[in-house]
């Protein structure tokens, strides 16, 4: 109960969204249902006058045979056209079914597609009782009790009321007898139409309702989540300490290529390259602050390059510079008068 109560916040995107991944998702039953007959209903009262025919035409048929002698032979024609003319009559019907069931499912939560899987442990005849008996089964099961009695109750009602107009269907000749008929199955579609929309937008507010309460998180599960999204804090921070070290190692060792290291002289270091042969302007091929100005230096003295101390410059070239990028125009004079300088050094 402590962690249920703890489970304050609602669920983010990547709770829902793992959830749908498993199959979890906040399905409800009845409005497939509810919406499956209300548009059968519709379709039977205005588009439903090739069922009709057909049915109407295999009631003539079955009826034409009363008085007959049976032989294989009737039997087997009877039997032939009954299958047929039901398969053909009803195929637009079980069409509308199957398109009403895949969208509204796909209308409630998305398309989902979830692998296959043989779980040994869904054949558990305990783990089964257990969800037989339930707390969510029972509260289905009263559901269904209750929805059911209220229907019945409707339909005795219905029958009450269009008692006389039942009977009366005996009298009538054949086609308006079917026509009588088709009335009042109307009349009761529409009765337990109008019932079924109820439980369903009941029972769709109440799935996800629970749905969502059920994928509820507590204020550590969110932390915990966004540090596996992001990675580790400590991790991560590893991680760039080591990216750091690789990029000085990678930098240092370009330390002793180069033509000459400019100072502050003593917190800044830029260590300096120029190929005519593969650049059009002098690069920076190394650069630091303080201790790792200091290591510039060190390494610069062991290769015998020239350090200048130009403290204006050693800082706007720190600023301004990326190592491994030119340096831009305003720079040429500056740097030339050094380069100068430093080819001058290597000629004595």
């Amino acid at each position: 109960m402590a962690d249920d109560d703890d489970k304050t916040e609602e669920p983010t995107e990547k709770k829902i969204q793992d959830a749908k991944e498993k199959g979890n998702v906040p399905k409800s039953a009845e409005v497939v249902g509810a919406a499956t007959l209300l548009f059968g209903t519709v379709y039977l009262i205005f588009f439903s006058s090739f069922t009709y025919n057909q049915i109407k035409k295999m009631m003539l048929f079955v009826y034409s045979f009363i008085g007959q002698d049976l032989d294989s032979t009737v039997f087997y024609s009877i039997t032939y056209t009954l299958v047929t003319t039901a398969i053909y009559a009803l195929l637009p019907v079980f069409v509308l079914v199957v398109i009403l069931t895949f969208s509204f499912n796909w209308m409630q939560f998305g398309m989902i597609m979830t692998p296959m899987k043989f779980d040994l442990q869904k054949l558990d005849p305990i783990t089964g009782l257990k969800n037989v008996f339930s707390l969510k089964k029972g509260l289905e099961a009263l559901k269904l009790t209750f929805k059911l009695l209220i229907i019945f109750t409707v339909m005795v009602i219905l029958f009450l009321i269009t008692g006389d107009s039942i009977l009366a269907l005996m009298d009538k000749e054949l086609p308006a007898s079917l026509d009588s008929m088709v009335t009042l199955i109307i009349y009761f579609l529409s009765a337990i139409l109008f019932i079924i929309i109820i439980f369903a937008i009941i029972d769709f507010y109440f799935t996800r309702f629970y749905y969502f309460k059920s994928l509820r998180m507590s204020k550590q599960d969110i932390k915990d989540e966004y540090k596996n999204m992001d990675g580790d804090p400590q991790i991560k921070a590893r991680i760039r300490r080591i990216q750091m070290e690789m990029s000085m190692k990678r930098m240092m060792s370009n330390v002793p290529d180069a033509d000459v290291v400019i100072t502050n002289p003593t917190h800044y270091a830029i260590a300096m390259k120029y190929d005519s042969k593969v650049t059009s302007a002098p690069v920076v091929v190394a650069k630091g602050i303080d201790f790792m100005a200091i290591k510039i230096k060190d390494v610069a003295r062991e290769n015998k390059i020239p350090i200048i101390e130009n403290p204006a410059l050693a800082r706007a070239l720190y600023n301004q510079i990326e190592v491994e990028q030119q340096i831009p125009e305003e720079f040429y004079k500056a740097i030339a008068e050094i380069f100068s300088y430093v080819y001058e050094l290597k000629k004595k």
